[in-house]
């Protein structure tokens, strides 16, 4: 038998690890993970100062506060696959692969430098061109003073650099991010901002991300929503658990401007963001569709269904979580549990577009009371030659309509004229050219400020109470749309001639 020795080109293959296809902000993300596994509690990212002698990018840096290596960890991160997949990660740790430090590096670098603290401060140097020449061999610097004060002079937290334990990853000769102009570069500086304030907003309170100074804001997409409970569930074997929480977002209606309506998808647009937000370990990975289980429809917008995993082998294998860590499928096991909670999330979100929040807290007093309403609206299915099809239709039943009509009963003529009207109405309502605009958000509803509203609500009022009694006319008004918006003080109710004890 033979044997034949079969040695990859370190050239070959570190240039096939180059395009394993990350962008600039997904490769930092990979390094700041390393930081917060870590259990740093300050990171700074910043770049060499663009001036007129420079004005192309020379260098990034990512610093951060947290326990440090010693050259045999440094070894260890720089080297392919790490210690294996298979290895048991401690509860902080955002890695798998043993590949992000240098796929992540790499993907925009072709020279990777470490210098770290603990105990004593010891430096090493990746460096493609060198590999490429020498094989896989790495180097330390014979003098790390000079990067430490370069890097020293761009940073904020300066302190840094005198607490016991920290880490500098060096990117040079970056020949990945294409620089037209200065104002492009920070362009994308802000992307990668923007992108740090969502997927790690749940390390809020822990961790502190500085890009060039400017610190990032962390974003939550559940802040105004109505949420759920949180639910466990069990794998088929093993004892990991995964958790799902439903939220659904307020309708516009809600909120005294646009601006704050619109703060609920400050990143991205509604579309973009309905569906699912999974984490792992507390940091995002993935968001924004509904992983085969559903299309995504306009109706939907307000929904989002959180998931947290864990960092187990069993979790990330289940979910096929990547090397870069930005993209997952749904288990065959989970699909059917994950659906049924689906389903009541989307039923919510769908009955809050569509009919300003369906079922309704009306604010009576000191009390909050819970009942059905009625929409101006209703959205239907209807059997044709084709098939089934959706379609927006007016709710004829709706107390307002239903009141003109009976006061109509003596002349059919005015009776079905107005049913024509209505269905003329309902059969020409232009659907694509509303959803195209509102999805290039051309187009916004008008909306009636709380006091318009009720200064027709008291003008109903008074044509209702001919028939009825008051408590049945103020009981039948406030369960439609849109006087479900309304807010009643005991001044109010006693203006209305309504008894405050009776409701």
């Amino acid at each position: 038998m033979s044997k034949y020795k079969i040695e990859p080109k370190p050239g070959s293959i570190l240039g096939s690890l180059r395009s394993i296809g990350y962008n600039l902000k997904t490769a930092l993300s990979d390094i700041v993970d390393n930081s917060i596994a870590a259990r740093a509690k300050k990171i700074e990212i910043v770049n060499n100062d663009f001036n007129e002698n420079i004005d192309h990018l020379e260098w990034m840096a990512i610093i951060d506060d947290g326990n440090g290596m010693t050259m045999e960890d440094m070894i260890k991160a720089l080297t392919l696959g790490g210690e294996g997949i298979e290895r048991e990660r401690s509860i902080e740790d955002l890695g798998r692969f043993g590949l992000g430090l240098k796929t992540a590096s790499f993907s925009q670098c072709r020279k990777l430098t470490l210098i770290s603290k603990k105990e004593t401060i010891n430096s090493i140097v990746f460096d493609l061109d060198y590999i490429d020449k020498n094989g896989w061999e790495v180097y330390s610097l014979d003098n790390h003073k000079l990067l430490i004060e370069k890097i020293k002079a761009r940073i904020e937290n300066k302190e840094i650099f005198d607490s016991d334990s920290w880490t500098v990853v060096l990117w040079e000769n970056l020949d990945k991010i294409k620089i037209t102009s200065t104002s492009s570069f920070y362009s994308e500086l802000s992307k990668v901002r923007n992108h740090f304030e969502l997927i790690y907003h749940k390390f809020k309170n822990s961790v502190n991300i500085r890009l060039n100074g400017t610190l990032v804001k962390y974003w939550d997409p559940y802040k105004t929503a109505l949420s759920t409970q949180e639910k466990l569930f069990k794998y088929n074997s093993g004892d990991g658990t995964y958790s799902l929480k439903g939220h659904v977002l307020k309708h516009s209606s809600e909120f005294q401007n646009k601006n704050e309506y619109e703060s609920q998808s400050e990143i991205g647009t509604f579309n973009q963001n309905q569906g699912f937000f999974v984490y792992r370990n507390k940091r995002l990975i993935y968001r924004g569709s509904w992983l085969g289980l559903f299309n995504k429809e306009h109706h939907y917008i307000l929904g989002r269904v959180e998931i947290n995993l864990s960092n187990s082998l069993e979790s990330d294998l289940a979910w096929g979580v990547n090397i870069s860590k930005s993209s997952v499928s749904i288990p065959r096991f989970a699909e059917s549990d994950i659906r049924a909670e689906c389903n009541k999330v989307r039923s919510e979100a769908n009955n809050t577009f569509r009919f300003h929040g369906g079922v309704k807290k009306h604010k009576i007093r000191k009390k909050n009371t819970e009942t059905e309403i009625q929409p101006i609206w209703n959205f239907e299915s209807k059997g044709v030659k084709t098939g089934e099809k959706n379609q927006y239709k007016i709710n004829i039943k709706h107390p307002l309509f239903d009141q003109f009509l009976k006061k109509c009963s003596a002349d059919k003529t005015i009776q079905k004229e107005f049913k024509q009207i209505l269905r003329y109405i309902e059969n020409y309502l232009p659907v694509d050219n509303i959803f195209a605009r509102k999805a290039n958000n051309e187009v916004e509803q008008s909306l009636e400020d709380d006091h318009e509203i009720y200064e027709k609500f008291k003008g109903i009022m008074e044509i209702y109470k001919i028939s009825m009694k008051v408590e049945t006319a103020f009981n039948t008004l406030i369960n439609i749309e849109p006087f479900n918006s309304l807010s009643f003080d005991k001044e109010r109710l006693i203006e209305l001639g309504v008894d405050p004890s009776n409701i």
